[in-house]
């Protein structure tokens, strides 16, 4: 699996069109593949390609994002970790297997590592930082920030445009973009 901030296969060239294609998926990744053909003038096979040399290179990812907080996680906590030297990837390795821990980033700076938690409540907050994380060997030290409110998740970031002229808007895309898949 090509995780977020990898790149296995180099960087992928991005024509007009794979933008185009990008810029109609991103409000709903479930539109169809004819739905954008008819939209941006292509046939369904050229944007079937597209779409799957796009995932197969790491540029997009086919998934669900998950509502924390909906399914019982409430507690989003940012943790900065300092680590002993030569322990960096080991504890990394062992906080990315922890199933509350939805982020692991290897950082410069004050810390070594920069991880995201999601906890049932504020004892399952406690017992993370005291008892799961103290069991890590190499862990020097810690700082935590408990996220009291988000006001703004953003996974539309339109990094295929940076650098790059606006894009025309499609014919019909418009009220395209807030049509169901199908």
């Amino acid at each position: 699996m090509i995780r977020a901030g990898q790149a296995p296969f180099g960087t992928i060239e991005m024509d007009e069109l794979d933008r185009r294609i990008m810029r109609l998926l991103r409000p709903n990744a479930r539109r169809s593949y004819a739905s954008i053909a008819r939209a941006i003038g292509v046939s369904e096979p050229t944007v079937r390609n597209r779409v799957d040399r796009m995932i197969k290179n790491g540029a997009i990812f086919p998934m669900a994002r998950v509502n924390p907080a909906a399914i019982g996680f409430p507690v989003d906590a940012m943790v900065g970790i300092r680590v002993n030297r030569g322990y960096a990837k080991g504890v990394g390795a062992r906080l990315a297997a922890m199933e509350n821990v939805a982020y692991v980033g290897y950082t410069t700076g004050s810390f070594d590592l920069l991880i995201e938690a999601h906890l049932p409540d504020n004892e399952g907050l406690y017992k993370f930082l005291n008892e799961d994380l103290e069991e890590l060997e190499g862990i020097a030290y810690t700082e935590t920030w408990h996220i009291l409110r988000t006001d703004k998740t953003n996974f539309e970031w339109e990094g295929e445009n940076v650098g790059r002229e606006p894009l025309e808007e499609d014919e019909g895309a418009g009220d395209a973009l807030h049509r169901p898949a199908g």
